[in-house]
This record gives C-alpha cells, sequence and structure tokens, in this order.
C-alpha cells in the first residue's frame, strides 16, 4: 500500500503585491515520480523552496508524512528525510568526486569527536561503511571512473549526477529534484531517464522540476504544470499532452501567433 509522502494544500506565496503561488495544491505518494512543468518564472523553484523550508508560505499547508510542517526550518526539514538539488550546483570543489558523496553521507553516522580522534571500532565501521555506499552511488549514477577527481572537473552533465549522488546519500524519503538534466546532451539525458527509472524501480520517491519535455513525459507518472503562479492542470504524461490549457500556456493563442 503507498503511502502519502508529500501533500501541499492551498499554498500562496506572496513577496510584497507580487503573487508567486496562486493555490496551489500537490500530493506524492511513494515510489512516485512527480513532475512540475511551466515556463520560466512560472513558480516551480518558489514552490521547492516552500516544501523544503526555505520560504514559510503566505496561506496554506504542507505536510510531511501526515506531519504539518509549515514554516518549520530548512535542516528540520531535511532531518525528516527530504533531499535536493538546486538549479546551481552546489558541490565542495576541494573534495573529489568520492569525497563530496561521503561527506553527504556523514550526516548518517553516529561517530562523536572522540570516536573521530581515536579512530575508535565504531568510527572505523561506520567510515567502511560510508565509503562503500558512496562508491555504489557512483556505480548507480554511472560516475564511478570520476571517483579520484575533483568535482568541479567533471563535465557539467557528470557534476549534475553528483549533485544527484550526494542526495541519495542520505537515504531520503523524497528526492526534489531542481532541473536535473539542465545542461546535458542527449546522451546524458537518455543515460539521466534510465537512472530515474532505476531509482524508481528501488522504491525511491521522487518530486522534480524539469524543462525537457521528453525527458518529464518519459520519466514521470504524474504531472503538475504551472503557469504564472497557478496551478493549471495535474495528471498523466497523457493527459498533460492533450491538455488545452497546457498548450496554451507553451505555445500561446492562435490570435497571439
Amino acid at each position: 500500500m503507498s503511502e502519502k509522502i508529500l501533500k501541499v494544500s492551498r499554498v500562496v506565496q506572496r513577496f510584497g503585491g507580487l503573487v508567486a503561488l496562486d493555490n496551489i495544491n500537490l500530493e506524492v505518494e511513494s515510489g512516485e515520480i512527480v513532475g512540475m512543468i511551466g515556463p520560466n518564472g512560472a513558480g516551480k523553484s518558489t514552490l521547492f523552496n516552500v516544501v523544503t523550508g526555505y520560504y514559510a508560505p503566505t496561506e496554506g499547508t504542507v505536510e510531511i508524512l501526515g506531519r504539518q510542517v509549515t514554516g518549520m526550518a530548512p535542516h528540520k526539514i531535511a532531518a525528516l528525510g527530504f533531499a535536493r538539488t538546486f538549479q546551481n550546483i552546489r558541490l565542495f570543489p576541494k573534495m573529489t568526486v568520492w569525497e563530496n558523496v561521503m561527506a553527504a553521507r556523514n550526516i548518517k553516522t553516529k561517530s562523536n569527536a572522540l570516536d573521530i580522534i581515536f579512530h575508535s571500532p565504531r568510527y572505523r565501521r561506520e567510515q567502511a561503511e560510508t565509503e562503500e555506499r558512496a562508491l555504489e552511488l557512483l556505480r548507480l549514477l554511472h560516475i564511478e571512473q570520476y571517483r579520484f577527481h575533483y568535482a568541479t572537473s567533471l563535465p557539467y552533465g557528470a557534476q549534475r549526477k553528483l549533485e544527484i549522488a550526494r542526495a541519495l546519500a542520505i537515504e531520503p524519503r523524497l528526492l526534489l529534484l531542481d532541473e536535473p538534466a539542465a545542461g546535458m546532451n542527449e546522451q546524458e539525458t537518455l543515460e539521466l531517464m534510465e537512472i530515474m527509472h532505476t531509482l524508481r524501480d528501488m522504491g525511491y520517491t521522487i518530486l522534480l522540476i524539469e524543462h525537457d519535455m521528453k525527458f518529464v513525459m518519459n520519466t514521470c507518472q504524474w504531472i503538475t504544470v504551472i503557469n504564472y503562479g497557478r496551478q493549471i492542470a495535474t495528471g498523466t504524461p497523457g493527459e498533460i499532452q492533450a491538455d488545452p490549457a497546457v498548450i496554451e500556456a507553451y505555445l500561446g493563442k492562435d490570435d497571439e501567433l
């Protein structure tokens, strides 16, 4: 039986006189890949920031696993099992690829300062587990060959994958991906699509923002469309592709052409 991971209800976000989000509703159940699409400036990243606690909504509520978290601090929401990537890649430039993933994974360890200083059995065990899990994730994202390279020396598409590996390192209940295919070439995008299918088969739950329509339509089970801060459609890929409001949002009305 599926479990409701996220529920966004009647969310409104205002910045002064600007209404960035207007009455948005969204649900994500365990094991689903849900996509959010819309033209630039539609409000998609703003909704991500509301869900992850970077913005407290002006109105409405956010629930995680049935728990009200509206306005909760980002680090507390992350502790509930949410991990996200950003439009702008955020890696540790002075660390290797492997070290970047291990650093993210260390949030799951229980070793204290004394364990680390004296290399206690617990520290050695957890460090070995961290190294192995990090390597598994690099293999999963097909970037194992770069493990000893500095993160910022990687090709752009590989840096995107490394961000996903870092997010997966904390074993999230919900993985939020902000334009994961941005800047990737066609082959990299197809490979990422296959990775998303693998993650879904492994039981991961994913909410993503993406502009690549082919990627979204072939990856997501459910799609929500936002335009000028308003939710104009929600449905399966087939329903979204045939929705007149969605077609108008992307192509404009005939008298505008």
